[in-house]
């Protein structure tokens, strides 16, 4: 009975180890994606202000 017990348990540790390293990994990729995702809305932002600062210094030109 108690070898029963035994077993059972470090089956559960294992199990519990296993599904532990297999959401951390998960969760490490998630994390890698939001960093690139967010590095990539940064750059376009930058893109994207400097158009506009280009637009606006064409625009002052042609009025004057």
């Amino acid at each position: 009975m108690i070898l029963t017990i035994e077993i059972l348990g470090i089956l559960t540790m294992c199990t519990i180890i296993f599904i532990l390293i297999w959401g951390f990994i998960t969760l490490n990729q998630i994390l890698r994606q939001l960093k690139y995702k967010n590095y990539l809305m940064e750059k376009l932002t930058q893109h994207v202000h400097t158009l506009v600062q280009k637009y606006d210094a064409l625009l002052q030109q042609d009025s004057n």
